[in-house]
This record gives C-alpha cells, structure tokens and sequence, in this order.
C-alpha cells in the first residue's frame, strides 16, 4: 500500500506543533481570528468506494500545492499571535506580578481649644508593588522570590521604597499539609502585634491604632534587616483547600532606625511573635480564632527629655515592647484586641554618655475592634478558601473601635483616646469604600476633636 497523508491529519499536525511549541502563550488564543485561507481541493481525489457520490475528505491524499497553502496559514497565524502579544501583553525574563493601592480621602476636623484643622481631599497613599519569582523549584518548592514597593503619602507626595526584601523557602513548599519555613532578608514589615502587620486591603478602620501609628510607637512602617518565619502542624481541609497551622512564629534582627534610613548606632533590635490559631476545619465555629505574643528588644541613641540626643552613636537607651492579641474573624461576628507595654530610657541630665543619668518611660497601649457584616463573599468557586480570605469581609461591615495610648503612665492625665464608629461597604475584594468617625479626647494637648474621614479605597 502507499503511504498517504491526509490533509485533514496534516493540518492537525501542524497547528499542534504551533501550539506546543508556543505553550507559554495560551493568553493570547482568544484574542487571534480563525485564519482567512484555506487550502484549495485538488482535482486528484481518490475515493474509498467508486460508487459513492460524497467524498471523505479525511482520504484525500495532500498535495505539494496543499502543503504550500498551510505552511502559509501557519505563517499568517503565527504573525498574528506575535503582533497580539507585543500589543497586549507586556512580557518580562522572569514572572512577574504588578498590584498597587489607591487611597483617596475626604477629611473634615472640629476641636476645642485649638482652631480648626483644614478639611479637604487627598490622596491619602498610592502603592505600586511588583513581585515574582527569581529561582521557581518545580520539584521541591524551594524557590526564591522578591517583593518590590514604592508608597507615596500625602505628607511626602513622592514615591519611596517600601517592601523591598527577597524570600527564600527554606523548606519544600509544594506539599500544603507540611511545614513552612522561609528565610527574608530586605526592608519588611517589622512582625509585633496584629494592627501593625494588616495590610490597607485588611484594615477595618483607615487610619492605625494610635500604638501602631506614628504619633505612639511607630509599629506599623517598614524596618531594614533579616528575618526567619515559619509554621508548624498545619490542619488542611481539603474540600475547601482551607490550610490553618497550629503555631505561627516569626524572628527578626532589624536596625530598628525605621523605614529608608540607614543606622544610627551600634545595636540591632530584636522582635519576635507566636501565634496560636484554632486547627479547626472550614465550617467550625471556631474558624479564625487566634491568639498570639509579641516581643520587641533592642536599644537607641540616648535622648534628653527634650527629644535631643546625645552623640556618641552607641545605642545605650533601652527600648522593649511587649504586646498580646486575639482575633476572631468570621462572619458574621468578629473582634480583635491587642494589649501592650513599652520601656523607654531617656536622659533626665548629662550631654554625654559619660555622664548621662538615665530614667526609664513606661508606656501602655490597647485597642478593640467589634463588627458585623453580611451580604456577599467575592470569590469566584467558594467562600473563604484560605485563612487569609477571612479578613475579606462580605459587603457590609458596619465596625466600632476604642483605642488608647499613654505614652508615660507616671504622667497624669497624659493619655490619648479615639471612640471609632466606621462602616465599610466593599464594592469588590480590595475595592471599599470606608466612613470613619472619631470622637478623640487628647488629655495631654487637652484637646478633645471629631474627625469625619471618607476614604475610598481600591486595589488591583
């Protein structure tokens, strides 16, 4: 018998070997037209049964003219995936994915004993961010992969480096019912207490707890240095690839000079946090129940009373923290709370470290947040697929918030307050709307203010 090959079984072949050998460029399929031509019928047909009318096409033999017509649909096609592609997609060596943040706010202030604050808009933040893989470990999981910032706030109106680390798994990372264990190194979240560490997706309220913020401890920016996290005896619900570990810890050795600042003295601060979570199943009641401990040890540039320091470079002054939280968030009730202590050393007289005579600030902070929510969960297949979809709330989440600081408790009447009445109406995951009310009583300034803020918030 002779060897044939049918046109039919010929243009299967080399439209699969297109398509194999451009794997990587599925995403563009749907955006190509049919091809236009088509292969002509030749006049030679050769029929399986002479009597038959109808021809079956799969039995035409193919032609050097048939050849010729779809090695040049092939080209057509081929010209029009890599004119897509430049197009539509930008491409880079290695993965890559591109998210941000927009805030945009709307602030209205009242006081007493103080003239008015300015209201009016801003933009609040916005946050570009860049991650992806530099070493993808298909057979283990260990793969190395880097996270890139940059935050501009309305107090500096330019763009800043803010998570900029590289990550690797130390351990393998593909089997999700084994440990994790992962090993950064860059400027990263410092990991103390719960507040501090919640991403603007996450965040009930728009501004920090006054702990966490700039005007008490300054918890909530970024910090240079190294920092090991893992978890231990994980508890997977495989019907709803739900994954909670018993213990989650962390340890970091930070600068402890801030965000995009280089060192200021000898020492290097030390912050660890446990976390105990529920090993419970998805539909468990106890979903989202956790308690952790947090522990912030390190040392500063002494400080007169004034807030001026003392030369010398040697990090003497003492600075710890201490803090303990728990969460609850489910649906459709849920609180956090967090309680924390601080002690700070500062110069009562000298102007050397030879001679300076030292007294130690105690300071304390809590906060408590309770909300409600209901409406709709915006997943696609199921609800609350891993832990962390469950600070994605429904639509609705009307929340209340007390937060307190007192930043010397041998002061009376030094302490500040804030009384948050918020309601969140989330239009997707990352997209909410936030309406913020502050009643704050500053004993310290005796200033007591109401604060509106609108803010609305959307991430991609």
């Amino acid at each position: 018998m002779t060897n044939r090959i049918s046109k039919a079984k010929l243009t299967l072949l080399l439209l699969g070997g297109l398509l194999i050998s451009n794997a990587d460029l599925q995403a563009a399929r749907k955006q190509i037209p049919e091809p236009s031509v088509k292969p002509e019928k030749t006049e030679s047909v050769v029929q399986e049964n002479a009597g038959t009318a109808e021809v079956d096409e799969d039995s035409q033999a193919a032609t050097k003219r048939d050849l010729q017509g779809l090695t040049s649909d092939v080209a057509v096609l081929r010209d029009q995936l890599t004119r897509q592609l430049d197009s539509n997609i930008a491409n880079t060596a290695r993965s890559l994915t591109i998210g941000g943040t927009l805030q945009n706010r709307y602030t209205a202030v009242t006081s007493t004993n103080q003239p008015t604050s300015p209201n009016g808009f801003t933009v609040n933040a916005a946050i570009l961010s860049f991650s992806g893989a530099l070493k993808k470990d298909y057979e283990e999981g260990r793969n190395l992969t880097y996270a890139l910032s940059l935050i501009s706030t309305a107090a500096t109106n330019t763009f800043q480096p803010y998570d900029a680390y590289l990550q690797y798994a130390i351990f393998p990372s593909l089997d999700i019912e084994k440990p994790n264990f992962n090993i950064t190194f860059g400027q990263q979240a410092i990991p103390f207490g719960l507040e501090p560490q919640v991403g603007e997706d996450k965040k009930p309220a728009a501004v920090y707890a006054i702990f966490a913020g700039a005007n008490g401890w300054n918890l909530a920016q970024r910090d240079l240095g190294v920092q090991l996290k893992g978890d231990l005896f994980p508890f997977v619900d495989l019907a709803y690839t739900y994954r909670v570990p018993l213990i989650q810890y962390q340890l970091g050795i930070f600068n402890g000079s801030n965000w995009n600042t280089a060192e200021t003295n000898k020492s290097k601060d030390v912050v660890g946090r446990i976390v105990l979570n529920a090993p419970v199943d998805y539909n468990s009641d106890f979903r989202g129940l956790s308690i952790g401990s947090s522990f912030y040890s390190g040392e500063k540039d002494l400080a007169q009373s004034n807030g001026t320091l003392i030369t010398g470079g040697s990090g003497k002054g003492t600075r710890n923290r201490y803090g303990a939280d728990i969460a609850y968030v489910a649906s459709p009730f849920g609180f956090t709370a967090e309680y924390a202590v601080g002690d700070d050393d500062r110069v009562i007289s000298g102007t050397t470290i030879a001679n300076a005579v030292k007294s130690t600030i105690k300071s304390k902070a809590y906060t408590a947040t309770l909300f409600y929510e209901w409406g709709e969960q915006f997943l696609n297949q199921v609800r609350n697929q891993s832990r962390l979809d469950d600070w994605w709330p429904k639509t609705y989440q009307p929340f209340i918030r007390y937060d307190y600081f007192d930043p010397d408790t041998s002061v009376a009447n030094n302490e500040s307050s804030v009384l948050t009445y918020g309601f969140n109406f989330f239009f997707a995951q990352t997209t909410k709307l936030q309406l913020n009310y502050n009643v704050s009583n500053l004993k310290n300034t005796n200033v007591k203010q109401s604060q509106f803020i609108a803010q609305f918030q959307f991430g991609f």
